[in-house]
């Protein structure tokens, strides 16, 4: 670490200790802490905007999981790939460690068939790239994953979306807010501060911080710097006219360190994400939503010999989108109907070809009816792209409510996704799923869902030729969930996921991963915390590779809250990372962080 960095991290440390110290006279115990995290049962919330506007998961056709800032906050995460690696049915190959460079998988689909958005702004970069270890998880409120394609409500989405929502002001109070500090190995620190509030009909939400690290494998540092920011004005109708705005810098990323070849590369990346709209009631039950939004991305990588030092001319890459949406949602008692369009204006410099220009446009309809115990949802997108064909996205889903406690899905639909903005090639994917839920067993939740992913048009990238061919490709497959009732303050959950991914000509897809088990211990008494997390991939990578990836991955993360009165608050965390040294990485040249360990004060106030 830079020495002057881990100055400032290691004074804020102390000043956050400090301040948490006078905030609480002698050694009193305050009032008992009325807030609960809930948080095995926050992981399905009762609605989600899969079809681009809420209602009820048990009307929602798609397999989703939700997770909320309860969430994000006990696994003492630092950034949103942080949290998306401990959900089921993800696969993320996050390289190394922490704010590294993570790539997302959703059911064994591409990084690049993903698409995320923070706060209705799709972060993906020209090569179809989202860079989650950008975004800070303290300013995460929210965060939605549709499993499986979902292009008839958000377009390019051949293996899902994730949506983060970022957080809001806090009602009812002018100033509130929290500061945090933590120190781990290697000088691996993460500081910030957030204010939120709200004066009349004005409310916002600032929050600033560093996260930096000396590198936790050779050659893999970063020192990265975030501001992010949310106002919003209420109109008299119940409307609200918001912006956000989120910036991180991140410098001297290490990209990739392999010897054996002589080789090194480290990156500085820079990231803007913005937008700006109106929510407007135009009667009871028709609401007007129109947004814009702007997305500026750069990433300049250097690359060079490990043993002279020579250095390659560095390679430039920025993206520049610009554009909006506009939504109408019209509810009734046993109807809910969203339709509206996007634009998107995006610019690409980059190394080859020098500039690339496109422009998109699409509409969607989407309609949730209810009759009785049964839901129809049917969906319909109609996409057009410079260059590029048409994209017809129908879908058609439905929910059937046995019970209270038990109720089956079904939904099917075609998708697709644009490799980048160099290739012209569309991607299509005609996916199905059969899905179960249910609480009829006292103290359990079960979900299981079957699903079978059929596409065509895949760009694979010919090692040969130096070139993409197009393949055909089938993935089946299976997820399953269980969670436990919080019995004496303790939970229990689990997640396990089945793909099996080949060709045309019945060939296994290496890269696309087979096996994903996910499992979670929690413990939570409201002033006494901990979580247990496994997990393992199984990549099924290309035995060329010599990857490794036998048993799990354990990390423990602890909390206590130390003194609590009315709205102050102060909290000690603490983390460990791999704590039985295990192996799990997709290629021998992507080596994984061993055994590290972190600690940190929160203040709330």
């Amino acid at each position: 670490m830079k020495p002057s960095t881990f100055s400032y991290s290691f004074c804020a440390f102390v000043a956050i200790f400090s301040f948490a110290t006078w905030l609480v006279p002698g050694a009193a115990r305050g009032a008992d802490d009325t807030e609960t995290l809930e948080l095995l049962n926050a992981w399905q919330e009762q609605s989600a905007t899969a079809s681009r506007a809420p209602k009820p998961l048990s009307r929602t056709a798609e397999n989703v999981t939700v997770v909320t800032s309860a969430d994000v906050e006990a696994l003492n995460a630092h950034t949103l790939a942080d949290v998306l690696a401990t959900i089921p049915g993800i696969q993320i190959d996050q390289r190394g460690g922490p704010g590294g460079l993570s790539f997302i998988n959703i059911q064994s689909s591409n990084f690049n068939h993903v698409l995320v958005l923070v706060d209705g702004v799709p972060i993906n970069t020209s090569g179809n790239f989202s860079d989650t270890a950008l975004i800070p998880a303290r300013v995460i409120e929210r965060i939605e994953i549709v499993k499986g394609a979902a292009s008839s409500s958000w377009g390019q989405a051949l293996g899902g979306v994730i949506s983060v929502t970022t957080k809001t002001p806090e009602p009812g109070r002018r100033v509130g807010g929290a500061a945090d500090a933590s120190l781990g190995e290697r000088g691996t620190d993460d500081t910030g501060v957030s204010l939120s509030g709200t004066s009349g009909r004005l409310g916002y939400f600032l929050s600033g911080g560093y996260f930096g690290s000396a590198g936790l494998i050779p050659y893999h540092s970063f020192y990265s710097r975030n501001l992010f920011s949310r106002l919003t004005w209420d109109l008299p109708d119940k409307g609200q006219v918001w912006g956000t705005f989120g910036y991180t810098k991140s410098d001297n990323r290490g990209d990739a360190y392999v010897p054996l070849i002589d080789f090194q590369e480290k990156q500085d990346v820079k990231q803007l994400i913005a937008s700006v709209g109106l929510r407007k009631s135009l009667a009871n039950n028709i609401e007007l939503e129109i947004a814009g939004r702007h997305l500026a991305s750069s990433s300049d990588y250097l690359s060079s010999t490990i043993s002279t030092g020579m250095e390659d001319p560095v390679q430039n890459f920025r993206d520049r989108l610009y554009g909006g949406w506009a939504k109408l949602t019209w509810r009734e008692k046993n109807n809910l109907l969203v339709m509206g369009g996007e634009y998107d204006h995006i610019e690409s410099d980059l190394p080859t070809p020098a500039f690339v220009k496109i422009k998109h446009w699409g509409v969607f309809l989407n309609d949730t009816l209810d009759l009785g115990p049964i839901s129809l949802i049917p969906g319909v997108r109609f996409d057009r792209t410079t260059g590029r064909s048409d994209a017809f996205s129908p879908s058609m889903g439905i929910v059937w409510r046995i019970t209270d406690e038990t109720l089956v899905r079904g939904y099917t639909g075609l998708g697709y996704s644009l490799v980048d903005v160099a290739n012209t090639n569309v991607e299509r994917i005609w996916t199905t799923q059969v899905g179960m839920e249910s609480q009829a067993i006292p103290y359990v939740w079960l979900k299981g869902t079957l699903f079978r992913n059929q596409m065509w048009h895949i760009q694979t990238w010919d090692f040969t030729s130096l070139a993409y061919r197009p393949e055909k490709q089938i993935a089946l497959g299976a997820e399953i969930e269980a969670r436990t009732v919080p019995v004496w303050n303790t939970s229990l959950s689990s997640g396990y996921t089945f793909t099996d991914t080949t060709r045309s000509n019945g060939s296994q897809v290496f890269g696309a991963p087979r096996h994903t088990v996910q499992l979670a211990l929690r413990y939570d008494d409201k002033t006494y915390r901990g979580m247990l997390t496994g997990r393992h991939i199984w990549w099924n990578a290309d035995p060329a590779f010599e990857a490794r990836y036998f048993g799990l991955i354990w990390d423990l993360h602890l909390g206590a809250v130390l003194y609590k009165r009315e709205d102050c608050a102060l909290e000690l965390f603490f983390s460990g990372h791999n704590l039985f040294n295990g192996a799990q990485f997709s290629d021998s040249f992507l080596l994984k962080p061993s055994r590290w360990f972190e600690g940190g004060v929160k203040v709330r106030f």
